[in-house]
Order: structure tokens, then sequence, then C-alpha cells
């Protein structure tokens, strides 16, 4: 079966980003030694040195699971390392990073960082708005609580 000319830029593009962050992370490009780094981080996601390869050579996109692996060693948005979606690619978050958030949570601020930087705004503006409807929620009832009109 022949692939399709997508298909096999797709695969390209990602072994480009996926070199050009090993390269920014001083790591090695060489299928073996990459394939030893990516293995001791994959917890039983291991990658064999012909699976590596074919990342690096652009014959194959690695699971998203794997993919997680990488963008986490690599210091790179995993939607940044897939698909190349520069506009997301600074923006990095890891559950470990931010105790006490669950997954959901993560996912909102993902969602809210990917957003353009003018509907970022009007959401810290919506965010601002219910902030200061709750906080004068709050004193009326502090207000109600300690015997004052408000």
């Amino acid at each position: 079966m022949m692939d399709s000319k997508i298909a096999d830029d797709e695969r390209k593009s990602f072994s480009g980003r996926l070199i050009a962050a090993l390269r920014d992370n001083a790591q090695s490009t060489q299928s073996s030694q990459f394939c030893r780094e990516f293995n001791l981080r994959a917890d039983g996601a291991a990658v064999t040195v012909h699976g590596a390869r074919k990342w690096l050579h652009g014959e194959s996109i690695p699971t998203q699971e794997k993919i997680l692996i990488l963008a986490r060693w690599l210091n790179v948005n995993p939607a940044w390392l897939r698909f190349g979606d520069a506009e997301n690619s600074q923006y990095i978050i890891h559950a470990d990073d931010v105790p006490g958030l669950d997954s959901q949570q993560l996912m909102l601020i993902h969602d809210i960082m990917s957003l353009p930087p003018a509907a970022q705004l009007i959401m810290r503006d919506l965010v601002d708005s219910f902030l200061r409807h709750d906080g004068m929620q709050t004193a009326r009832r502090l207000d109600r609580q300690h015997g004052h009109s408000s």
C-alpha cells in the first residue's frame, strides 16, 4: 500500500521537530543513544532501536503515550511535537508542576493558553468579572452575618 504525500509529509515534519527538540536539549540524534535515553523515561512504554530510527528518519510517528513521554523529556508541548502547532509550542503544563489541580483543570488552563492573545484577554476579563461578582456576594454575606446592612 502506498502512503499518501500528506502522511509522508506529516511523518517528515514530526521527525524534524523531534530532532530540533533533541538538539535544543543537547540530546543525541543517533538511534541507539536516543532509544536508551527514551527508555530510561518510558516507564514500560519502551521503544526499540528500530522504532526510534523510524521516528528520527520520518518513517513513523509514535503513539500519543510516547509523544507525551517525549514532550515531557524534551520540555516541549505535546501538540507542537505531534502537529507542529507553533502558536502553542511555548506552553507546557505538567500535573507535577501544579499541585492541587486535577487533569480537567489542567486541560482548561491548556485550552485557555491555546487561544489567540486577544481571546485570552477576553477570558481574563471574564474571570475577573466572575471574581469581582463572587467577591461582592461574599462581602454581602459577611456583612449580613455581622449585622451590617449593604
